[in-house]
């Protein structure tokens, strides 16, 4: 299907949330992202207010989109799961429950997978999965 065509890569990721200052600071202070800028626009049922992050990642990373239709009720969370790799996962979710996260899933090593894992919740309850890589196993 792309062989003429340069392969689609993820560009990012639209939470729907009911407080698009509360989400953004809880994605801000736990895991540093950044404004690049907002977006207000729209009347009645389609008014919107996004925060747009600066890549995560990278300059050719996805970036995250905290969106909030002004006039319409918040999703019930559930609706997606979002993932980082980081460099620790016990002190991103003591940063997490200091910004207001919730632990959904304790830490666990994974060493099949080579990953240490956990799972969050966001400010207002979306799942956040973040994992840690596990240095390589010694050879015996």
């Amino acid at each position: 299907m792309f062989e003429d065509l340069k392969m689609p890569r993820l560009s990012f990721t639209k939470i729907i949330v009911g407080d698009v200052e509360r989400v953004f600071a809880f994605y801000r202070d736990v895991f540093g992202i950044e404004q690049l800028t907002r977006v207000k626009l729209g009347e009645g049922h389609d008014q919107l207010d996004e925060i747009v992050s600066k890549a995560v990642g990278g300059v050719d990373a996805p970036t995250l989109v905290i969106k909030s239709f002004v006039n319409r009720p918040a999703p019930t969370p559930g609706e997606m799961q979002i993932g980082f790799v980081v460099p620790n996962v016990d002190a991103t979710i003591n940063a997490a429950l200091a910004a207001g996260g919730k632990i959904l899933k304790p830490a666990i090593d994974r060493p099949e997978h080579g990953i240490r894992v956990a799972f969050l919740h966001d400010v207002e309850g979306h799942t956040v999965e973040i994992v840690e890589m596990l240095p390589a196993a010694k050879s015996v």
